[in-house]
C-alpha cells in the first residue's frame, strides 16, 4: 500500500525549465490526498517557484526543494540544511574561473545569482523556473543563509562536471542536476535524505513510498523508496537503481503510473 509519492520535476514530470504542468496532475494530487496519500514535489528548484508551479494544489502537498536542502508542508518549514559560509566564499571565487557560467546561491527566501546583464538567463530563471530572484554580481554570500549553490552552463555542464566534482569532493555534496546544472549541498544532503526525513516525520515506511526521477540528483530518492521508478529518458545509473521504468514526460509516464496506482488502491 503506497502512502507517499515523490517525483522529480524537470526532465521527469515536465520539460526542463518549463512553467507548464500536465493538465491531469492537480486532480491526481487531490485524489491522492483524499486517500491519505502524501504527494511531494522533489526538485532542485526553489520552494517559491514550486509553490507557484503547483498553485492550485500547493496547500495539499509537500515540497522537497533545492535538491533536498529544504522541506516544506503547508507553508511550514520542516527542514533546512545550511552550508558553511567559508565554503560559500570559496565557491564565489572558484566560479570566477568559469566565465561561461552563472553562480546561484539559494536561501529559503530567494535565489541570489550572478548574470544580471544576461537577459535570456534572467528570463529563464524568473519566467521559466518562476523563482524569487536577486541578481547581484557582487553579492557577499557569507551574509546569506545558503542552503544550496549551483553553477549553470547554457552549453551543458557535463564537460566540466568531473573537474568540479573532484575539486569539491568531501566538502560538498556535488550532483549534476540537469543538462546545464551542477548543484552543491551540505554533505549528507540530497533528495534521498530529505525523503527519509519525510518518511520519519509522517511515519511512512520505505516500502510504502513511490518515487520518480531521471538524473543523478534523483539517485538517493530512488534508493530511499521501496518502489523507485526511472523515466525512459533517465541517466543509465538511475535506470539501474530503479525497480521500474516508466514513460518519459512526453509520454506522461508519471501521470500514467499515478493513474494506475489509484486504480489499484481503490
Amino acid at each position: 500500500m503506497i502512502k507517499l509519492v515523490a517525483t522529480d520535476i524537470d526532465g521527469t514530470l515536465i520539460r526542463e525549465s518549463s512553467s507548464v504542468l500536465p493538465e491531469e496532475i492537480c486532480d491526481l494530487i487531490r485524489e491522492l490526498r483524499k486517500r491519505d496519500i502524501y504527494f511531494a514535489a522533489a526538485s532542485g528548484r526553489q520552494y517559491m517557484g514550486l509553490k507557484r508551479l503547483f498553485a492550485p494544489v500547493a496547500d495539499q502537498m509537500l515540497f522537497i526543494s533545492e535538491n533536498g536542502s529544504n522541506v516544506v508542508w503547508k507553508d511550514e518549514e520542516l527542514y533546512a540544511s545550511v552550508i558553511n559560509p567559508n565554503l560559500i566564499k570559496e565557491m564565489q571565487e572558484y566560479a570566477k574561473h568559469f566565465p561561461n557560467m552563472h553562480l546561484t546561491l539559494s536561501t529559503t527566501k530567494a535565489m541570489h545569482s550572478t548574470g544580471s546583464d544576461d537577459l535570456s538567463y534572467r528570463k529563464m530563471m524568473v519566467d521559466g523556473y518562476q523563482n524569487d530572484m536577486v541578481f547581484d554580481d557582487d553579492e557577499d554570500g557569507t551574509k546569506l543563509k545558503v542552503i544550496k549553490m549551483s553553477l549553470y552552463c547554457e552549453s551543458g555542464i557535463r564537460p566540466y562536471a568531473k573537474e568540479i566534482e573532484d575539486y569539491w569532493q568531501g566538502r560538498l555534496n556535488t550532483v549534476v542536476a540537469g543538462a546545464p546544472w551542477i548543484d552543491f549541498m551540505k554533505p549528507g544532503t540530497d533528495k534521498g535524505a530529505a525523503l527519509q526525513f519525510v518518511q520519519q516525520y509522517f511515519q511512512v515506511k520505505k516500502e510504502e513510498t513511490l518515487a520518480f526521477g531521471d538524473n543523478h540528483n534523483d539517485l538517493g530518492m530512488i534508493l530511499a523508496a521501496g518502489e523507485g521508478c526511472a523515466v525512459s529518458t533517465a541517466r543509465t545509473a538511475v535506470k539501474e537503481a530503479a525497480k521500474h521504468i516508466v514513460g518519459s514526460y512526453e509520454e506522461k509516464g508519471v501521470i500514467k503510473a499515478l493513474q494506475e496506482l489509484l486504480k489499484k488502491q481503490k
